[in-house]
């Protein structure tokens, strides 16, 4: 995923459509499939009276549809801080039910054209011998088609390793494809999940809506 994401830079950089929206809205997302329910929820913003500093957070809930409570969950929050067009420094902390609370600290390279977002974001967790190396990237298309309905895909993919052996500790990617009208989308969504050294696999299919919350 990565050495793909670098691989479209080039292209990217070309686009003379680019834009840079100041404050993105709050998205949540929910995905029924056929093994449990999954949603997420991204926050991007900038602080009122500062444009570089700001808050970075994205909520990743997963449950069987057997289960009564929920054994999947990734939670992070970060302070941002833009050092120069597009790339932010990051640090904050970073929850799952298996590690607990632990100090985060990275990148964030985001650029959103006309109907194209990217972002790209390394970073470690905890800074002891258990401590995690952990790879991000996300793809938007949202062609548009009219004046409210737009095309959507999406592929988001992490991968994150012990940095003491360089094991396998978690990793994941996300399919979407659909349509958008006006703030709401929906289609078909796909989430391969693995966990541990041994990659142990959970896969979910079904439908997926989100909404834009709020400026």
């Amino acid at each position: 995923m990565i050495l793909f994401s670098a691989g479209l830079l080039p292209l990217l950089f070309s686009s003379q459509t680019s834009i840079s929206p100041s404050n993105p809205p709050v998205l949540f997302e929910a995905l029924a499939g056929n093994k449990g329910f999954a949603s997420q929820m991204t926050v991007n913003k900038t602080f009122e009276g500062s444009k570089k500093l700001g808050f970075f957070s994205v909520a990743n809930i997963s449950s069987k549809w057997s289960e009564d409570h929920s054994k999947d969950a990734m939670i992070q929050a970060n302070l941002t801080f833009e050092i120069i067009k597009n790339i932010r420094l990051m640090g904050g902390s970073h929850y799952t039910p298996t590690t607990g609370l632990r100090p985060t600290a990275g990148f964030m390279y985001s650029k959103n054209f006309n109907d194209f977002l990217l972002i790209v974001n390394p970073r470690f967790i905890g800074f002891s011998k258990s401590s995690i190396a952990e790879g991000f990237v996300m793809m938007e298309y949202k062609p548009k088609i009219n004046e409210n309905w737009k095309g959507y895909s999406r592929i988001q993919g992490l991968y994150s390793e012990t940095i003491q052996d360089g094991e396998h500790a978690r990793s994941y990617l996300m399919l979407r494809v659909g349509l958008s009208y006006k703030s709401i989308t929906f289609g078909a969504g796909a989430n391969f999940d693995s966990y541990g050294p041994f990659k142990e696999s959970k896969q979910n299919y079904g439908v997926f809506a989100a909404a834009k919350l709020f400026n």
